[in-house]
């Protein structure tokens, strides 16, 4: 170990660090005066594939100055890692790499690359977890029964023997512990023996890591750490304590941030929380990765996939259509449940416990009610969430408690009938009502729209218009999640799905039986198959032998003609035959050009594949999580040398069903899909969301025919601007990063009304046009009586004097038009983006004013920008948290009011029937009669109290309308809000979202 310590100054990166680099490693110098003594080192960090996250790791060892343990997934990831520590080594200095670095096992080196395979498989992994849990549940038996371990095991091998079925029903409720990793760690909580679980592991495994322990390992660097759960998780943990580890790192690009609870909490107790995340477009910036673009291209199902669609949702239409009366049995158990809220005492149950207790059945029962016309009590408190219609689920949540409370339990055989039809028209929309309430699963709704033989045809549309636009330059994949689609699993899909529906054979037929798509001489690679386009399959044969020879693989390929002569299989034999050489060569192949398509499944093309050529991905998965997403979308992105300015085009295909509250399902995937990723926006933003596909996604309800083809439209024509999207990318330019929320919205009404009693600047610049015109006037008329005085004594000058006369009236005329429209349309009313400017300004000041931002901002920190579809982009340019409270702000003073402390009036000036310049330029610069249109609640963070509720109410009146503050739980305040309450008069839809920069 001595000599081990020489390498630390000796090692050194050869190259700057990029900037996303230097940032990872000044978190880390961070973390480390941080530190507190005793404790171990951890640093967390997220960063897209190609980063450089094993250059930043090694370097992470270096300065850590302790033999390090690397821990990474597999082979051919700790093979690279092995590599890039020559990059630390200086040339010529007669330094082997081995006295470094080693993959192995039998002399520890001052870093230690291996698998986590290697640390965890216990001696007989299967074996040994049901040893183990025998052991648990003999151990259950002995504290529940009072009796000794050795009776305790005898029952349970007498189970074993004469009832088989129950021993494992049993046997596998602590099996299922010990790989979610509950029962490992409970039980070296409780024995406090840190070699307890050690003694699980291979003998071997035992050995190397006490080699480790010796020689002196106190760092350790997981690799792809979003592996370590459940089971790993566990172990990894004891492990750490047995060697006494100080420092910890983790290293990923997709943290299992949507996984259940119980993994996510064994994987935080290994490394903690996120200490720093690098987002993909930091990378992109600085050169690493290449630049990218979404889009989305719409389908619609078939005329026999809707009938069924259709069918599905009729049940539940009639079903609601009768509850909908409020004179129904539905209408009045909803009251009694909302309104009346009785216990079983008879008292009144309070309002806030019901909502504490069920916040979404309150929610949707008051919606509900509110529809219906029933009248809300004040001592119910309204929110933002209770406006507008019910949702399928909301529907489906009160008609759940409807069911089970009232028509079960009820002796009338009307009401069983009842409840029988609900329970049938729940399972079609993929509710299952049982007596603990529904739970939903995959419907046959949702299996229709995601393996839809429309998106075949998607798929075509796309692969011809990008082989039109990069000629013999287009590499695409597209990604499946199955072979063959699961779908067929489900009888009633007979005569509606068919077995290859949504699966990777159904696309590679598609496109080997059109003639022009057949010209990517397309692949597919899946876990199974192998196929190729008949056209390349004697090139196929004669590459892979060449490929084999070359790398000294033992490989023998055949193949047959199949799908009468368009396809062939390839099957393979000989000791390096498998999956993963039959992917590394097909994707030689894409790279070469003699493939320009593969088709396969996620599992395959997904973590790990890399094809440098890859410039167009078509995803058909249906998997939405953050890491199944943020891991594909890296495929694309890798740089190419053969082409600096490359920018992949990422697809996603949605079938639609208009009309159907279920029909919009693959669209709420795709909302989730890109809920946690970044990419470009139209206007060169880089954000989290739909709305970096579309802006017009964000606030999508329904389409039509025509709009799915404009839509559709619309992305064609940017898949062609791939030179225009790369400069929107600025690659090269500084970036700070840090994360900005913005409020997005867009507004029913064109215009509306202003409270011109508001002296603003349009006020100003209206009687400046004002004043000019009745200069010109008033010249024009004196001109004139000039020339009718002149023509007495000379006809030239009076002539002169009326050409003026006239210049001037008529510049007088054009004056009055323009103030006329000025006035109309910045003083007398406002559009969408001038109500951004005066709330926006409103809010900014009074935050300023109350101390709650820096009073060093300006009003050009404040960002406001109309977007393509008529949405206008909100937001503060200033620190994260900052931003945070201003689109937070801003995006509460655009609800209705409900349950808020304060509000202001907003007045709105009665605009003049006549259309006649003059009465419109007078009625903006004369305030006429003024009546009040809505009122807006006074945003959360200023209404704590009535100081700082009054700076908002003296900015509103400066900036937006005249009135009086108001608390909202006054007597007063309960009257506006049954007036005025709920009231989304603007017609307001609007989003919170992240951007980056």
């Amino acid at each position: 170990m001595a000599g081990t310590a020489a390498y630390e100054p000796f090692l050194k990166f050869r190259y700057p660090f990029r900037t996303h680099q230097k940032m990872i490693l000044d978190r880390f110098e961070q973390e480390i005066r941080k530190k507190e003594p005793g404790q171990p080192l951890r640093l967390h960090v997220v960063a897209p594939p190609g980063s450089g996250k094993t250059i930043i790791g090694i370097e992470l060892a270096v300065r850590l100055k302790k033999p390090s343990l690397i821990v990474c997934p597999n082979t051919a990831i700790q093979g690279q890692w092995v590599k890039k520590v020559e990059l630390f080594i200086p040339e010529n200095s007669g330094v082997h790499p081995g006295e470094i670095v080693t993959s192995q096992s039998d002399q520890p080196r001052f870093i230690n690359v291996l698998t986590y395979q290697i640390l965890s498989i216990p001696e007989d992994a299967a074996e040994t977890i049901i040893d183990l849990a025998e052991g648990f549940w003999a151990n259950d038996i002995s504290q529940a029964q009072h009796i000794e371990q050795e009776e305790a095991r005898a029952r349970i091998a007498a189970m074993k023997t004469s009832n088989p079925a129950q021993y494992k029903k049993e046997l596998s409720k602590y099996t299922k512990g010990i790989r979610n990793g509950k029962l490992l760690d409970s039980q070296a909580a409780r024995s406090g023996d840190k070699d307890s679980l050690i003694s699980v592991l291979h003998p071997r495994t035992r050995e190397l890591l006490t080699k480790l322990r010796n020689y002196g390992v106190k760092t350790v660097i997981f690799d792809e750490c979003h592996h370590l759960q459940t089971y790993w998780a566990v172990v990894m943990k004891n492990i750490l304590e047995w060697m006494g580890i100080e420092n910890i790192i983790g290293l990923t690009a997709t943290p299992p941030v949507d996984e259940r609870t119980e993994i996510l909490q064994n994987y935080t107790n290994l490394l903690g929380p996120i200490d720093f995340e690098i987002p993909t477009p930091a990378v992109v910036k600085d050169g690493m990765l290449a630049p990218y673009q979404d889009m989305t291209y719409f389908c619609i199902p078939g005329q026999q996939e809707m009938a069924y669609l259709s069918n599905c949702h009729q049940k539940f239409h009639s079903l609601v259509e009768q509850f909908k009366s409020p004179d129904s049995d539905f209408c009045q158990w909803m009251k009694s449940r909302i309104i009346e809220r009785r216990l079983a005492d008879g008292t009144q149950r309070e309002w806030r416990k019901l909502f504490a207790a069920r916040p979404d059945f309150s929610t949707a029962g008051v919606k509900y009610l509110i529809k219906a016309g029933v009248r809300i009590p004040a001592d119910i408190t309204l929110t933002s969430e209770m406006a507008g219609d019910l949702t399928i689920e909301e529907w489906a949540m009160l008609i759940e408690d409807y069911a089970l409370n009232r028509l079960k339990i009820s002796g009338e055989e009307a009401h069983q009938a009842l409840y029988d039809t609900i329970r049938d028209a729940l399972y079609t929309l993929g509710f299952i009502l049982t007596e603990k309430g529904i739970r939903t699963y995959i419907s046959p709704i949702d299996r229709v729209l995601s393996y839809s033989r429309s998106k075949l045809q998607a798929v075509k549309d796309i692969l011809r218009h990008e082989m039109r636009l990069m000629g013999d330059r287009l590499r695409v994949a597209v990604v499946t999640d199955f072979e063959y689609s699961n779908a067929l699993s489900l009888a009633k899909l007979d005569n509606v799905l068919d077995e290859e529906c949504g699966g990777a054979i159904s696309v590679i037929k598609e496109l080997v039986t059109d003639e022009e798509l057949d010209t990517l001489n397309p692949v597919m690679v899946t876990g199974k198959s192998l196929l190729c386009d008949d056209d390349i399959a004697e090139t196929y044969l004669a590459h892979f032998k060449e490929w084999a020879n070359e790398h000294g693989y033992d490989i023998n390929l055949t193949m047959k003609p199949v799908y009468g002569g368009r396809l062939y299989e390839i099957e393979g034999s000989g000791r390096d035959w498998n999956t993963k050489s039959a992917i590394l060569f097909t994707t030689s192949l894409l790279e070469k050009g003699i493939t320009r398509c593969i088709v396969g499944t996620r599992g395959l093309l997904g973590e790990g594949w890399d094809a440098i050529s890859l410039n167009t991905l078509i995803d058909l998965c249906c998997a939405s999580t953050y890491a199944s997403v943020n891991q594909l979308r890296g495929r694309s992105i890798r740089k190419d040398e053969n082409y600096p300015r490359k920018l992949a085009n990422n697809w996603d295909v949605v079938a639609y069903a208009p009309g159907l509250e279920k029909g919009i399902n693959d669209l709420k995937r795709l909302h989730k899909k890109h809920r946690q990723f970044y990419s470009i926006c139209e206007d060169g933003r880089i954000q989290k969301g739909v709305a970096h596909i579309d802006p017009s996604l964000a606030f999508m309800t329904d389409m039509n025919l025509d709009a799915i083809n404009r839509f559709n439209e619309k992305m064609m024509a940017r898949a062609a601007e791939r030179e225009s999207q790369y400069d929107k990318w600025r690659i090269g330019e500084k970036f700070a990063n840090i994360e900005q929320d913005s409020v997005e919205f867009s507004m029913e009404r064109s215009a509306v009304p202003c409270d011109t009693g508001v002296f603003t600047l349009h006020t100003a610049n209206l009687r400046g046009k004002a004043a000019a015109n009745k200069f010109k006037g008033g010249a024009g008329a004196l001109a004139l009586l000039a020339a009718i005085a002149a023509a007495g004594v000379s006809i030239p000058v009076a002539i002169g004097l009326g050409a003026a006369s006239a210049l001037f009236i008529r510049s007088s005329i054009k004056g009055m038009n323009k103030a006329a429209e000025y006035s109309r349309k910045h003083v007398l009313c406002m559009d969408s983006l001038e109500l951004a400017r005066r709330f926006g300004l409103c809010l900014f000041h009074a935050l300023k004013d109350a101390g709650l931002i820096n009073r060093m901002l300006l009003e050009k920190h404040l960002n406001i920008s109309g977007r393509e579809d008529g949405s206008v982009r909100v937001f503060l340019d200033a620190s994260s948290e900052e931003s945070a409270l201003f689109a937070k702000s801003f995006d509460e003073l655009l609800s209705p009011i409900m349950n808020q402390r304060y509000a202001v009036p907003r007045y709105e000036t009665a605009v003049p029937d006549s259309r006649g310049d003059l009465a419109a330029i007078n009625a903006g610069l004369k305030p006429g009669q003024a009546l009040v249109a809505a009122w807006h609640p006074v945003p959360d963070v200023l209404g704590v109290n009535k100081e700082k509720a009054e700076i908002f109410k003296k900015h509103w009146n400066r900036w937006v309308s005249r009135g009086e503050l108001v608390y909202l739980k006054s007597a007063e305040g309960e009257r506006i809000i049954e007036q005025y309450g709920m009231n989304n008069v603007l017609g307001i839809k609007k989003q919170v979202a992240s951007f980056w920069r």
